[in-house]
């Protein structure tokens, strides 16, 4: 039986796109470091990352995550940072504020779903993130400015009704994501004033890549 390399998260909505290539734009040519950017509408919030799991047990991971209730939320991005925080870095990321706690939550109550299913605790505790790009080889370049920078880069908030379980097929360009399930929350996501969330205001189960 092979095997599928999944990952639950968050698709992004367009505008977070925009973001995220015009920020590659803006400041890849002035590094002197080696970094990886995502492919255009591979950028995503992660819930989980699950490795490698046998293509048999998949229906069972989406009974699972099925059952798991969590309310609608409203999530932003703001701030920056690095893992790690010192010495040579190796990932740039933004932060997320509102809905850090939220999200902290989901990801809590996914461990949990999980866990009957033989998947251990994580290595490390969930932080909230959008990771920006990965440093393969540090050139000594000047962090905190380069940080300052994505720091002011305004995100607008949106709204979370959902979250996906996608597969992800290395490539010569980049992995190549496919959505195998998406699982909602258990109302409509609303923006404050009331107004409905319809157009797509919330964001997360979104078919192909991780793209809303």
């Amino acid at each position: 039986m092979s095997a599928l390399r999944l990952f639950l998260g968050l698709g992004l909505p367009g505008a977070w796109h925009e973001r995220l290539a015009g920020l590659e734009a803006a400041l890849r040519p002035g590094l002197r470091s080696r970094t990886v950017w995502p492919r255009p509408g591979n950028g995503h919030v992660t819930l989980r990352f699950l490795d490698a799991v046998e293509e048999d047990r998949v229906a069972a991971l989406g009974r699972a995550l099925g059952g798991l209730a969590f309310a609608p939320f409203a999530l932003g991005l703001a701030g920056a940072g690095r893992f790690p925080p010192r010495g040579a870095a190796r990932v740039l990321w933004v932060g997320v504020e509102p809905g850090a706690a939220e999200l902290a939550a989901l990801a809590a109550g996914i461990d949990a779903a999980l866990a009957p299913l033989g998947f251990g605790p994580r290595e490390r505790p969930y932080r909230p993130h959008l990771t920006l790009c990965r440093v393969k080889a540090d050139g000594g370049d000047a962090w905190d400015a380069v940080l300052e920078k994505i720091a002011r880069v305004s995100w607008p908030v949106h709204g979370v009704d959902a979250f996906t379980l996608w597969r992800s097929v290395p490539g010569p360009d980049g992995p190549k994501y496919t959505a195998l399930a998406g699982f909602g929350a258990t109302s409509v996501w609303r923006p404050s004033g009331g107004a409905g969330a319809g157009g797509g205001a919330g964001f997360g189960a979104t078919p192909g890549s991780p793209r809303g």
